[in-house]
């Protein structure tokens, strides 16, 4: 899937990793639930910040998963939210999906290095019919799993499992870089290592503790 980078620098001979995995929405795309509703509502006079508590929700998880439709999500949540203000939201954000500069250096490094990289990420299939608008972005990839495709979404262990079943991967030759705690640890749990990002200096510090980067 994709073209050996310029400058290309073979991976440190004895290191045990193979492979990179990010996610997309806050390490490589941008994905902010409040600032989002800004843009979104940006001639509102009244923000609907209450929102970005359906982020997360079992029904929000469902439509990662390709069981409800965003319309549907709104609908099921409609006791809770508005369902037109949430309808609209959730129509919306694919737009907003913006790559991170950071993110996308680390990755285009990580290349350079001779490292196999990945995407493992929690996406609806209307918001993955609308990232594919980004030119070359997912060229920087050999390949991905989105949670709509698989019917499970992080940190359910099989998304993970389908991961490496998909590319012949070995979960100990693997690091995966998230934004939650959560599916971290549930990566761990497969054998997979991890690095948490919520700094872009510290996700590059660990890779270099791992001999994945140079310093």
């Amino acid at each position: 899937m994709h073209e050996v980078a310029e400058n290309y620098q073979p991976a440190v001979s004895h290191c045990r990793y193979k492979n990179v995995i990010f996610d997309l929405g806050g390490v490589l795309l941008y994905f902010n639930p409040r600032e989002l509703v800004d843009k979104i509502f940006a001639d509102a006079e009244r923000k609907p910040y209450e929102l970005v508590h359906a982020v997360g929700t079992e029904q929000w998880t469902d439509m990662d998963r390709g069981k409800l439709t965003y319309p549907e999500v709104a609908q099921a949540l409609s006791d809770t939210y508005n369902p037109a203000q949430l309808c609209y939201y959730l129509e919306s954000i694919p737009a907003h999906l913006n790559p991170i500069v950071d993110g996308l250096a680390i990755v285009e490094e990580i290349k350079k290095r001779g490292y196999k990289t990945y995407v493992l990420s929690n996406l609806s299939a209307f918001s993955h019919e609308s990232s594919m608008n980004l030119p070359g972005f997912f060229d920087l990839f050999d390949g991905a799993i989105f949670s709509y495709q698989v019917g499970f979404a992080k940190p359910d262990p099989e998304i993970y499992q389908a991961l490496l079943m998909k590319y012949n991967l070995v979960a100990e030759e693997c690091v995966f870089i998230d934004d939650l705690e959560k599916n971290i640890t549930a990566g761990k749990a497969l054998g997979i290592d991890g690095i948490l990002c919520d700094d872009y200096a510290k996700v590059r510090s660990e890779l270099v503790k791992r001999e994945i980067l140079l310093a």
